[in-house]
């Protein structure tokens, strides 16, 4: 009897590629070097655990000076003396009532400032018109 090949038609394939060796494969691409990032990370790292630790350690200041009269030295931070001035408070007077000793009384009648604001209307500018075809070029 007659063998039947089990791949009939191989011999007649002309554009079969051949079999892929290992003197035909391509070399493994080259991996990047991840040492540069590794250390970039780690120094973000060691400056936000150094920022925390810092905002967890140092005591808190209040960020408002307490009000005061005479000027006070700040020996912790810089040794020159800050000028802190109390927040001016106005009241109205009843009638009858008078002023205490050294405040500055601003008489009601007198003439208020006044503030002129000058507006200028921008002038029209001309709407500009771009046509284009559909693929977007400027047609003249």
């Amino acid at each position: 009897m007659e063998e039947i090949d089990p791949r009939p038609g191989e011999l007649s394939t002309p554009n079969r590629r051949p079999p892929v060796t290992p003197q035909t494969a391509h070399p493994p691409r080259a991996k990047p070097d991840a040492r540069p990032m590794r250390v970039a990370l780690g120094a973000g790292g060691l400056a936000a655990l150094s920022a925390l630790l810092t905002a967890i350690v140092v005591p808190a200041r209040s960020p408002v000076a307490a009000p005061s009269d005479y000027p006070q030295a700040d020996a912790g931070v810089s040794g020159t003396p800050i000028m802190v001035q109390r927040p001016i408070q106005y009241i109205q007077l009843q009638p009858g009532q008078t002023a205490p000793p050294g405040a500055t009384v601003i008489d009601p009648a007198a003439p208020q400032p006044t503030a002129v604001v000058i507006s200028v209307p921008a002038p029209a500018q001309k709407p500009i018109v771009i046509r284009t075809t559909q693929s977007g070029r400027v047609i003249p």
